[in-house]
């Protein structure tokens, strides 16, 4: 079985799939386990991208990358 073209997906399969939502997904990990994290490409074409920790991603598929700051720390004078 092969998989659909592209052009026969649904608008929310096609959502879903984009590099928008990855990095929407990846900013909301990102804040929630206070680390950096990135979009690699998967080469699948229902999963194109998946969001991984930061430092388990392959530079050759790494997409986009959120570094995380934490600024609730105070300064150090």
């Amino acid at each position: 079985m092969s998989d659909p073209p592209h052009s026969d997906r649904s608008p929310k399969r096609s959502r879903l799939c984009s590099i928008e939502h990855a990095n929407r997904v990846a900013t909301r990990v990102a804040e929630h386990i206070l680390t950096d994290t990135a979009v690699v490409k998967t080469g699948n074409p229902l999963q194109p991208f998946r969001v991984v920790l930061a430092s388990k991603a392959s530079p050759g598929r790494t997409v986009s990358r959120v570094v995380t700051c934490n600024d609730d720390e105070p300064e150090v004078q």
